[in-house]
């Protein structure tokens, strides 16, 4: 009986201010991607609202863990700014977050064994501070210039990936996508959530 819990989700998210993060918890199999795929749908005609839909497993798969971190950070770009009609900035974006990527798989491959996706968050983080500042404000232009009312971004399935992961995935979206407009829904098991942050 998930209705109820989708109508009110629904609700908020029509008058939320933004940008804001919606965690759905419940431990694997419990329904989260059942109540947001209700979420999803009943957004569908809304012509003024995009929706953006990543599963993190899929990413992860045949992927070591900092190629499926960056994965999914550029599949959201891609994804934000495809519209953009504005071709010097798509440029811009495209090259600053390149750079920010190409630094961080440097990173990893300098590594025998490659390198965990928290290390390279963290890498990403400290290192690169002022890029990352400067893409997250030429995304909120792209973002305030589109006929969109709200951005909704579902990031499914990050329980089924290590919890270490998990969480590095968590910090590099939060430090990117804070973006008026962005709505981000997150389906995770909390315990997924405490696991990565032991480390």
């Amino acid at each position: 009986d998930i209705n109820i819990h989708s109508k009110s989700l629904i609700d908020f998210i029509s008058d939320t201010s933004t940008p804001i993060t919606v965690g759905i918890q419940g431990e694997w199999g419990s329904g989260k991607t059942s109540l947001i795929n209700s979420i999803h749908h009943s957004f569908d005609s809304h012509g003024d609202i995009k929706q953006i839909w990543i599963n993190s497993w899929e990413y992860s798969l045949l992927s070591t863990p900092e190629e499926a971190l960056l994965k999914i950070v550029n599949r959201i770009i891609d994804d934000l700014v495809a519209q953009d009609t504005n071709k010097k900035r798509l440029s811009s974006i495209k090259s600053g977050a390149e750079s920010i990527f190409k630094g961080a798989l440097r990173v990893g491959a300098g590594m025998t064994m490659g390198m965990e996706a928290a290390n390279v968050a963290k890498e990403l983080l400290e290192t690169s501070e002022q890029t990352i500042s400067a893409l997250r404000q030429q995304l909120s232009d792209v973002v305030n210039e589109s006929k969109f009312k709200k951005i909704i971004i579902y990031v499914d399935d990050l329980d089924r990936i290590e919890p270490r992961n998990a969480v590095a995935i968590l910090e590099l979206l939060k430090n990117i996508f804070s973006v008026k407009r962005c709505v981000f829904i997150l389906a995770i098991d909390y315990q997924v959530v405490v696991k990565g942050l032991e480390h």
